[in-house]
């Protein structure tokens, strides 16, 4: 972003379709610093997650909303993950590993897919009990 805002000062003595250029490059640089968490914030309002005796159901999104079903029979492990800024606001993350949850993987044997998690909830440790308890039950 710095070499971007450096280069509109040039851009804004250019001609009009050559002043636009340092534009791009200051959205793009933009959106690499600030678009994940920008996009986070939207997503929050949207996630719900449900715990049923059966599933969980994660349901996520910024515009529209993507919903995940888990079975519990396909729920290998869970743990909890807390970062640095879980620390801060005492939350923390249930990260579930299923059974074939990668997508594919590339030539250098790294696997690549998504797995479901729980992010940003209070008593991290107590849902990741939660879940234990019902995947060894079902």
């Amino acid at each position: 972003m710095a070499f971007s805002i450096s280069f509109m000062t040039i851009g804004l003595e250019a001609p009009f379709p050559f002043s636009f250029i340092p534009w791009l490059f200051f959205l793009a640089g933009f959106g690499a610093c600030f678009g994940e968490p920008i996009y986070l914030l939207l997503a929050y309002r949207n996630t719900e997650y449900l715990i049923t005796d059966q599933r969980v159901i994660i349901q996520t999104g910024a515009i529209g909303l993507d919903t995940r079903f888990v079975e519990f029979d396909k729920i290998q492990e869970t743990y909890v993950d807390v970062g640095f800024i879980d620390k801060i606001f005492g939350t923390g993350t249930v990260i579930v590993t299923t059974a074939g949850e990668y997508g594919y993987v590339d030539r250098h044997g790294r696997a690549y897919g998504l797995r479901p998690s729980l992010s940003a909830l209070r008593e991290p440790y107590e849902v990741q009990k939660l879940l234990q308890e019902a995947v060894e039950q079902g």
